[in-house]
């Protein structure tokens, strides 16, 4: 979001969504709540704040070897799960108005962040953008935690973090597993 130009951040903090990126999870709670009510005055601090904030990465442990089966299995499993929606080649999906339906998974850096958590996070609880009045109608993911296992989720993790120009580290079983304890704790 450091990244992002100043109008396109107050629109995804006001809207929930922008140019095919949508808040997700916690922060589209936040946005639902709070930023959507925000005056535009607000909501320019708000952008100005966040970006300014050093953009540091997380250290995290040493990523993986990389696996060829994991790799080929993750291809596997985006193409009977995920390609349908976000596209073969990760290029997202408009609906029939032109609107942004499905995120493009190319250039996210969700998917290319240090940490694999969020990806990992968001494809086991799924995904859902607020309704607002800037984004009507915002369309989910289903979440995969009941479909995908810790090795599964591992191999899809890898494959889109080394896919569509994306060169991030591979995840392991390991990993997933972590979070979801992480998360269990919490």
């Amino acid at each position: 979001m450091q990244r992002w130009p100043d109008e396109r951040l107050r629109r995804w903090l006001r809207d929930g969504h922008v140019d095919g990126q949508g808040a997700l999870g916690p922060m589209a709670e936040v946005v639902l709540g709070s930023t959507a009510n925000l005056n535009d005055a607000d909501l320019a601090a708000m952008s100005r704040y966040l970006r300014s904030l050093d953009e540091r990465p997380v250290p995290r442990a040493e990523p993986p070897a990389p696996d060829p089966r994991r790799r080929e299995r993750g291809a596997g499993l985006y193409r009977e799960h995920c390609a349908a929606c976000h596209g073969m080649q990760g290029e997202g999906r408009r609906d029939t108005s032109g609107a942004w339906a499905y995120p493009a998974l190319a250039g996210s850096r969700t998917v290319t962040q240090a940490s694999a958590a969020n990806l990992i996070r968001i494809i086991e609880r799924g995904g859902f953008a607020p309704a607002t009045p800037g984004h009507p109608r915002p369309y989910g993911m289903p979440p995969f935690a009941g479909v995908l296992g810790a090795e599964d989720l591992a191999a899809l993790a890898s494959h889109l973090r080394q896919s569509f120009g994306h060169v991030a580290g591979e995840v392991d079983a390991v990993e997933v597993l972590r979070l979801r304890a992480a998360a269990a704790v919490h």
